[in-house]
């Protein structure tokens, strides 16, 4: 009795075997349709904004460059001037020359200038 029950339930779940197949295909599409729905919403930046976002990367990591270097340049004297007591000239123009490459890259010292 047991038998003739077991061998109907699987004939039975085989009958619906299709069906979940279906079902489970269905759900695949269903997610793949919602993975590319989601990607035509995204908003994909414009060659022109990632090159506005690199050359602005790239200015900046210009102004620390510099900024860095009137800085080295700026201790360099202070230490000097700190061991010698004496105005060391060559550093005193290291420091304008680093103070003159900063103002010419950036456009805050070059609108100020014009003005």
């Amino acid at each position: 009795m047991n038998l003739v029950f077991l061998v109907a339930l699987l004939l039975q779940n085989g009958d619906y075997t299709p069906a979940l197949k279906a079902a489970a295909e269905t759900q695949n599409r269903e997610a793949q349709l919602r993975q590319v729905a989601s990607l035509a919403k995204r908003v994909v930046p414009s060659p022109a904004e990632e090159n506005r976002k690199a050359y602005t990367a790239g200015r900046d990591e210009e102004f620390v460059g510099k900024f860095n270097s009137l800085i080295n340049r700026l201790m360099e004297f202070a230490d000097s001037y700190k061991d010698g007591k004496t105005l060391d000239v060559k550093k005193a123009r290291a420091v304008r020359k680093a103070w003159l490459e900063l103002e010419k890259s950036e456009a805050i010292f070059q609108d100020q200038t014009a003005k």
